[in-house]
């Protein structure tokens, strides 16, 4: 069994923050991604420009402070950032080019503690819904390919995509409609070849959880349309990911900072009891969102 978890930092315009206030292996993985308030899937990460000298010493930039100030000593994967912010506002994606110099600034910059990259897209159809190319993950994926011979080094390429821009995409009538959604309207089974590890998001914790001190407030409505995300839906997801996803898709293992928060725990017990209600068994490679606190890890 492999674990990958999740660690956060983010660029605030002038310098690089850390968010998460853990750095032991407690993984065999650390995930490096930004996060913080407004700020994801590379919206948060330095973006000197679009060329890809700009990729190469951005990652460049971000490698050093991973190896020499942050994670000193432990293996981690770093992302390659989706987003950036214009100057107008909004998101727009990273040109390619950015992305294949990133690629090979990281790899020129770390070392053998560098153990891949991470697509930090979190969109599980933006091919279907024309906002990205195959030819672009092909292109990623190849020149990860490059860099494995040009280095020696076994990089791994991991996406973690979440089911929730499939649940908000359209109308739901009914769960079974859901299902036929994971089964069929995604990406995944796409281009998943081209990642070593898939790990989907079901979303299930953030769709029940309660809210400390607001005891009869709860996230209940799974798609804005009605559609309750019971525990039986949970398990006929898991299912539905098993039969009709590639072996090299699992799941993301999900909770927040308000796990502490007594009413919770079952929802993240839930994702244990729901594999094996759904698969008899634990998918053996599992990716770990947790917010930012060592806490919640433990």
């Amino acid at each position: 069994m492999a674990t990958w978890g999740l660690w956060y930092y983010k660029w605030n315009g002038s310098g690089y923050e850390v968010l998460s206030d853990w750095t032991d292996q407690k993984f065999d993985y650390i995930i490096v991604t930004d996060g913080g308030e407004g700020g994801t899937e590379g919206k948060t990460t330095k973006y000197s420009g679009p060329g890809y000298t700009n990729g190469y010493n951005d990652a460049g930039e971000l490698i050093e402070k991973i190896e020499n100030q942050w994670l000193s000593g432990r293996n981690y994967i770093v992302e390659i950032p989706y987003f950036y912010v214009p100057p107008s506002g909004g998101k727009k994606a990273r040109p390619q080019n950015y992305w294949l110099g990133w690629i090979d600034g990281a790899a020129a910059w770390g070392s053998s503690r560098l153990k891949g990259f991470y697509w930090s897209l979190e969109n599980i159809r933006y091919i279907q819904a024309g906002e990205l190319s195959r030819y672009t993950i092909e292109a990623i994926w190849g020149r990860i390919m490059e860099n494995r011979r040009e280095y020696g080094q076994n990089y791994q390429f991991i996406w973690i995509p979440s089911l929730r821009s499939l649940f908000v995409s359209r109308r739901f009538s009914s769960e079974q409609d859901v299902l036929e959604a994971v089964a069929y309207e995604t990406d995944v089974p796409n281009i998943a070849n081209y990642f070593n590890k898939v790990f989907i998001q079901p979303g299930y914790y953030f769709a029940n959880k309660k809210i400390p001190n607001r005891e009869n407030e709860t996230k209940k409505i799974l798609l804005e349309h009605g559609i309750v995300y019971t525990y039986n839906l949970l398990v006929n997801i898991l299912r539905s990911i098993h039969k009709f996803m590639p072996s090299n898709v699992s799941i993301e293992m999900e909770v927040d900072g308000d796990l502490n928060y007594q009413a919770n725990w079952e929802y993240a017990c839930d994702y244990v009891k729901a594999q094996r209600d759904a698969l008899g068994y634990l998918w053996s490679d599992r990716a770990y969102y947790f917010d930012t606190e060592e806490i919640t890890v433990d």
